[in-house]
């Protein structure tokens, strides 16, 4: 099946061998980077009280939600936010996922053609970020709609039923934490589709996840996407033998690594040091990981 993750624009950025943004002066040490992912956007740092705000989109393409279909996916984003939370514990982090999702009057889902071909099909377009984010924002105002009044006082703009930003900010009072991940789900369980992470890179648009399988280790993935994760495994979008190289290093130094395998059991994963690192659960990068991600050419920021 397919799997692939969208950051900004593009698809697949070759991750390993161009993943960093360079910043600060010139000197004959190494110059320090920033990894475009890390601490960036609204799911800045994993720790702390998180939201997973789950929205279950219907579609002539993606499928519809029947009642079994919605309560078997959110036992599985359960299952994935207990397995992130005990890999946290693990390693003496603080984090409190809580997972929540959209409901109107007792009905779950809401509805948002996909365009031909699919989620799939989307992502191949000219423009697949723009196709992608019409499609979440309209499913997005629906979510909002249901929402009470903005009324607040405090407040000079309200929260209205425009968009993934407002839907973002209201969903921050309403849950009083600056970290909610918005996964969007589409029920093409039986098919071949893809599960996506859009905007993770970005400083301008509100990144989320699109899911198209019930699999726990998937969702955690892209969970982890969302808060600054790189996929460690090899995409046919590594056309450059130094990516790929790299990859299989990476898949090989991390054989249990949800981000390189994320199709087996999740209890046969972990969350290993590079990802911890890129989510914030480590505030330097290990040399051996540093060199992964910048061929050493580089110094990673401390967070």
């Amino acid at each position: 099946m397919a799997y692939r993750t969208l950051y900004i624009v593009v698809i697949a950025m070759l991750l390993l061998a161009s993943c960093a943004l360079l910043t600060g002066p010139r000197s004959p040490e190494k110059r320090e980077a920033h990894v475009a992912t890390v601490d960036n956007n609204v799911c800045k740092r994993l720790r702390g009280k998180v939201v997973i705000y789950g929205v279950f989109v219907d579609s002539k393409i993606g499928g519809v939600w029947s009642t079994h279909d919605i309560r078997s996916t959110l036992d599985s984003v359960r299952v994935a936010a207990d397995w992130i939370m005990s890999q946290a514990q693990s390693k003496g982090i603080e984090l409190d996922l809580v997972v929540a999702s959209h409901e109107k009057g007792g009905v779950v889902p809401v509805r948002s053609e996909l365009g031909r071909g699919g989620l799939s099909g989307m992502l191949s377009s000219v423009s697949p970020a723009v196709s992608l984010d019409r499609w979440a924002d309209k499913a997005c105002r629906q979510v909002q709609s249901s929402f009470p009044r903005d009324t607040a006082r405090i407040t000079l703009t309200k929260h209205g039923a425009k968009d993934r930003e407002r839907s973002i900010a209201a969903l921050r009072d309403r849950h009083g934490t600056d970290n909610v991940a918005l996964v969007l789900f589409i029920n093409n369980y039986y098919g071949s589709e893809t599960s996506v992470a859009v905007h993770t890179g970005s400083t301008s648009s509100i990144e989320y996840a699109v899911v198209a399988f019930k699999r726990p280790a998937v969702i955690a993935h892209e969970i982890l996407h969302l808060f600054g994760a790189l996929d460690l495994y090899i995409t046919p979008y590594d056309s450059k033998k130094e990516a790929e190289k790299r990859k299989r290093f990476a898949m090989e130094r991390f054989p249990k690594e949800v981000m390189a395998f994320p199709f087996r059991g999740l209890d046969s994963l972990e969350i290993g040091t590079l990802t911890e690192y890129l989510i914030g659960w480590r505030r330097e990068a290990l040399p051996e990981d540093e060199a992964l991600l910048t061929a050493g050419k580089v110094r990673l920021a401390k967070y």
